[in-house]
């Protein structure tokens, strides 16, 4: 039995008799151990001069080291490119350089927002160098210890706290004579600084960082001072444009030393939903108008079809293999399964979902295809129902909702997914009709094969905006999908402990113009309010209840129109986990999304 989106049950049926019912750092530092050596970080009593002269001649080789192994890296990039088969991004180790246009697309950028991190910078007034650190713990140790001379200069630029495909280890020394620290991201200027350095102590991997230059990527550009026998490093291309024009007396400038995330840069991880450009909604009236259109414009310009060329559906074919057998989403970097006509990976085949290894459950279906080792893998499983959600099509008006270009095979009914609701229920995506349900585990259903993870933990971190009413901390940044969200639903307002107040209801069309009204927040699509449901929790409410607390709708709208019947739209039950339409009268709650630039 499917269950509710939010009270009633529903039949694969587009009509809308009511559906709804709504009612680190690798060592982290303090400053104790940071300024042991020294009376300060950043610069204390200067070197000898036999100690100068062996630091800046080794350190100036160092930076030829390092452009030398950044002018390969980006060699091996567009080799990648040309290669016959190239790794997908998620079959990356550690270190690897990936294809020049994994870069150039912005996928290695977009899969290190799972883990980026500031890098926090102070400014030592007492021997004018600086200082970077990750760790909120060193951070706020130099803060309460430290200053004066150190003063905080806030978040700088952004970097990956751990690895992610295609990026490689930053390195970072500490120089026991002038206590400022070094960092290279090159493997050989490391090895050199290790042989014939001595007073320069190995601190371990900083962070990760990219060789290669690409979309979502910013130089970091070194300049060595010297006189003080120490670097200085910027990501500010204005800082680094003032000190060549007024400080390179003093100031050498030895280049890029690596690519970091550009903090201001946002990338949504979701595929759109496929709604088209003239499938947008009109004040007053169901009839869909062209996006362009006054009548749409003048109801909400961020709309669902307004957004089509943001981050629209890319298969990527692999080399050496056809859409019958693999090809990957180059929006999530998932690695899909396609579908053959016949045999044991037809598409037409259905399974039940009980865990017994039979040929006919999932479980054995995923053993036999990883006993097949299809497109050279062996770590096929089943997908998530929201990574089954990334594939459809909204825009589509008859079935299957699935794009053409994409992998093979695809059929007009239900597809199992890992989600589990209960011991005997899991959790289908429909190919027929767009919706997340459940059903029983021994009910047969379609079944198609991924690899590779969307995701690296920890997913929501928090952040504070302007918001009228709210406290500090009413922001969640979701490294999922690379979006921001609103603490609380609307009506209500975020305290610093937790979601005050009653959430309004609304109508459809309501909730598209009370999101116009709020200044930078939208209406999320189906696609993004679905990735918020928690369907680890079998048990309500199926979303994060600390990131979102004191759940006070059981659902709330998507801007997505149900184009099958425009009387209808798309919305998330929060209480069941499910994905489904109503009638936009129907009344429920809202979610909004802040608007990236």
């Amino acid at each position: 039995m499917r269950a509710p989106v939010i009270e009633h049950q529903k039949e694969h049926t587009v009509p809308l008799s009511p559906v709804f019912s709504f009612p680190s750092f690798v060592r982290p530092l303090v400053a104790g151990t940071l300024c042991a050596l020294l009376t300060a970080c950043g610069g204390g009593a200067s070197p000898d001069a036999t100690g100068e002269r062996a630091a800046t001649t080794a350190e100036t080789d160092g930076a030829v080291l390092s452009r030398t192994e950044l002018a390969a890296a980006e060699k091996q990039a567009a080799a990648a490119d040309a290669s016959p088969s190239p790794a997908p991004l998620d079959a990356l180790p550690a270190g690897q350089i990936a294809a020049k246009s994994a870069y150039v697309s912005g996928a290695v950028a977009r899969k290190a927002l799972a883990v980026s991190t500031p890098v926090y910078r102070f400014y030592n007034g007492s021997t004018g160098a600086h200082f970077f650190t990750t760790s909120t713990v060193e951070r706020d140790n130099i803060v309460a210890t430290l200053s004066p001379p150190f003063g905080l200069e806030g978040a700088a630029f952004s970097v990956a706290s751990a690895f992610s495909p295609g990026l490689s280890p930053v390195h970072r020394f500490f120089n026991t004579q002038t206590g400022v620290h070094f960092y290279t991201i090159s493997e050989a200027e490391r090895a050199s600084v290790v042989a014939t350095l001595p007073h320069f102590l190995y601190e371990g991997v900083a962070y990760h960082a990219s060789q290669v230059a690409g979309a979502g990527l910013i130089p970091f550009y070194r300049f060595f001072v010297p006189s003080k026998g120490f670097h200085f490093y910027t990501a500010s291309e204005s800082e680094k444009n003032s000190i060549i024009a007024n400080l390179s007396a003093t100031y050498s400038f030895e280049g890029v030393g690596y690519h970091v995330l550009d903090s201001d840069w946002r990338a949504e991880k979701l595929p759109n939903t496929g709604v088209g450009s003239a499938q947008c909604l009109q004040a007053g009236s169901n009839t869909l108008v062209v996006c362009t259109d006054s009548a749409a414009t003048s109801l909400s310009v961020q709309q669902d079809g307004h957004r089509i060329n943001i981050n629209p559906m890319r298969f990527l074919l692999l080399t050496g293999f056809t859409s019958d057998q693999c090809m990957a989403d180059e929006i999530t970097g998932l690695v899909w399964e396609g579908k053959t006509g016949t045999g044991t990976r037809a598409g037409s085949n259905t399974y039940t979902r009980l865990g017994n290894n039979a040929a006919t459950d999932t479980s054995g279906y995923v053993a036999a295809v990883n006993a097949l080792a299809l497109c050279g893998f062996t770590d096929w499983r089943m997908p998530t129902a929201l990574e089954l959600q990334t594939m459809l099509r909204y825009g589509d008006t008859s079935p299957p909702m699935a794009l053409s270009k994409g992998p093979a095979g695809t059929q007009a009914g239900e597809y199992w997914s890992s989600d589990t609701s209960s011991g005997s229920t899991g959790f289908t995506t429909s190919f027929a009709d767009g919706m997340v349900f459940t059903d029983s585990t021994s009910n047969a259903h379609h079944v198609r094969l991924v690899r590779g993870s969307m995701l690296n933990d920890p997913r929501f971190s928090f952040g504070s905006v302007s918001y009228a009413g709210d406290a500090a901390n009413n922001l969640v940044n979701d490294a999922l999908t690379g979006l921001q969200w609103r603490r609380c639903l609307e009506g209500m307002n975020w305290n610093g402990n937790t979601c005050t107040g009653t959430a309004g209801s609304f109508s459809q069309e309501q909730a598209l113009v009370h999101a116009r009204n709020q200044s930078g927040w939208r209406l999320p699509n189906i696609k993004e309010l679905g990735s918020l449901v928690d369907r680890t929790r079998t048990a309500s409410p199926r979303i994060d209840t600390n990131a979102f607390p004191a759940l006070g709708q059981p659902a709330a709208w998507s801007s997505t129109p149900l184009v099958a019947n425009t009387a209808g739209a798309w919305a998330v039950g929060f209480t069941t986990g499910a994905v489904g339409y109503t009638s936009r009268t129907d009344l429920t709650g809202v979610r909004l999304v802040r608007i990236n630039p």
